[in-house]
């Protein structure tokens, strides 16, 4: 088996099928298969990649039902795959055509690939328009710091995942950008390659915006406390000071929807570092 595409999936039956639709979709001559991670779903998640599998032997169904996270989910989901390339994606996304041939060519160049996020196709215009672009950069940063992978679409050889020893489990958010400190740690370069577009999907309603973004933020300053530990640049303490300024500037946006999802994201990841910088007893606004 040449490749691995992972999915990790709680219930995602409403989604899920349009992600397994495009990656069925894809054109690549080599061997690959799609391993989906059921983690601890109570829907028709199960139910419905059981069906694919029937249709579809490249499409399998792994259950993954000890703990709660993307985490796990992934770590499961490598050891029951073969390929010599591992590939991840998320259940409520949709990959572009094209997606599966670009990572694995990117791997066969790089040890670590990962590629832009498109915001358009799966948002309304007013959830696109809140946080202001249309397409992210093939590569992320931590604060400019070190490269990040973008957590919805990227890949990694099996040999490299091994050597980093796979996901940190005690991570419910931010595990994509401390994975991406050890490669930075190690010396591994995370590519960017363009064509490896992923369809993202923004959360659409206040309480999820908020969930995600306090999630996000509050493990920022775990992120922060690894860097220093390790003897690297960190982020200024008052690199959010801005943000702050701005949730005061953009109350008269509240009116709108744009207004409101912009307004609660930033809020939630300000108050998210502010919680963290408690816990991880480092200061980060």
């Amino acid at each position: 088996m040449d490749l691995s595409v992972i999915v990790c999936a709680h219930n995602e039956e409403k989604a899920l099928g349009a992600q397994l639709d495009a990656l069925l979709a894809q054109d690549w001559d080599g061997a690959w298969e799609i391993v989906v991670v059921d983690n601890g779903s109570t829907d028709g998640t199960a139910a419905l990649v059981a069906a694919y599998a029937q249709r579809d032997q490249r499409v399998r169904l792994v259950g993954a039902f000890e703990k709660a996270g993307q985490s796990y989910g992934r770590n499961v989901g490598v050891r029951a795959s073969a390929g010599t390339y591992l590939a991840f994606c998320d259940a409520d996304d949709i990959v572009a055509p094209g997606w599966i041939a670009a990572i694995a060519d990117g791997l066969g160049r790089h040890q670590v690939v990962t590629g832009p996020h498109e915001l358009d196709l799966l948002n309304p215009r007013w959830l696109a328009d809140s946080r202001g672009r249309s397409i992210e950069a093939p590569v992320g940063t931590f604060f400019g710091i070190f490269p990040c992978i973008r957590g919805a679409g990227w890949g990694i050889r099996r040999a490299t995942w091994e050597d980093l020893g796979g996901m940190r489990e005690d991570y419910r958010a931010g595990e994509d950008h401390e994975l991406s400190l050890r490669c930075w740690l190690a010396g591994i370069p995370i590519v960017g390659i363009p064509d490896a577009v992923v369809h993202y999907r923004y959360r659409d309603t206040a309480r999820a915006l908020w969930r995600q973004g306090f999630a996000y933020g509050s493990n920022r300053p775990r992120i922060v406390r690894l860097l220093v530990e390790a003897g690297k640049p960190r982020p200024p303490r008052l690199a959010g000071l801005r943000s702050w300024i701005l949730l005061v500037l953009r109350l008269p946006t509240l009116i709108t929807r744009q207004g409101r999802a912009s307004w609660v994201w930033i809020a939630a990841n300000r108050c998210g570092q502010v919680v963290g910088s408690l816990r991880e007893r480092t200061i980060m606004l």
